[in-house]
């Protein structure tokens, strides 16, 4: 194995590390509008600095050995794959937090979690998909990849559901617009996570095919 190839090894290794980390920040995040507990969701609010500096310390890492070994073909898709997945990651885990800070709005407007049925489905499947997005990131496996993709229009198709059933639900229209708001907000926020973990789906089917797929429509969305 050439030395180029044992840094991106160690890359890969790095970046599957940050994938690790963002899926417990958005499980954690989850887990604290769920149970409505503040103090966890502002230290989740906290650590997302963290991430941030890891995504910076990787691309910088990416643009050193761009410079350093000018690859070509598969080691230069291995590359441009870390770049786009870790800004990918870096975005989920920014979401995370986004969600984490709406806890205590979610508390002081007496706003419970499992009133909203569409709600928790789709968190538990955004949670699938998040989940499979790391396995598949740590194998960089197409077939997977694909699956990924797939499961991002049953979270699309909850986000909708949801955003219908909240506007008609009695607890929002009797907490006013900003219940309604802080709702719409905390599951737009888990819609884009799903985005972002496509994306990463789409980033790991070009590095093992070379294929394009993002808009391709090359999958069925299900309907309403």
């Amino acid at each position: 194995m050439s030395e180029l190839q044992n840094q991106l090894e160690a890359l890969l290794q790095r970046l599957d590390r940050m994938g690790v980390r963002v899926e417990k920040a958005v499980r954690e995040a989850i887990r604290a509008a769920r149970t409505g507990d503040t103090d966890l969701g502002q230290s989740l609010a906290d650590a997302d600095s963290f991430i941030d500096r890891e995504e910076v310390q990787i691309e910088q890492e990416c643009i050193r050995l761009l410079a350093l070994y000018q690859p070509a073909a598969i080691d230069l898709r291995t590359i441009c794959t870390v770049i786009k997945a870790n800004s990918d990651l870096e975005r989920i885990a920014d979401l995370a937090a986004s969600i984490a800070k709406r806890v205590k709005h979610m508390v002081s407007d007496q706003i419970r979690f499992d009133e909203f049925p569409y709600l928790n489905e789709l968190a538990r499947a955004l949670l699938g998909q998040v989940g499979r997005t790391v396995r598949m990131l740590g194998g960089m496996d197409a077939d997977a990849a694909a699956e990924v993709i797939k499961l991002d229009f049953e979270v699309d198709h909850l986000y909708r559901r949801f955003i219908h059933a909240v506007l008609d639900h009695d607890a929002a229209r009797a907490g006013g617009a900003e219940v309604t708001m802080t709702l719409v907000q905390l599951a737009k926020a888990m819609e884009r996570i799903g985005d972002h973990c496509t994306n990463v789906a789409e980033d790991v089917i070009f590095l093992r095919t070379g294929d394009i797929v993002r808009h391709a429509g090359v999958m069925g969305e299900p309907g309403d």
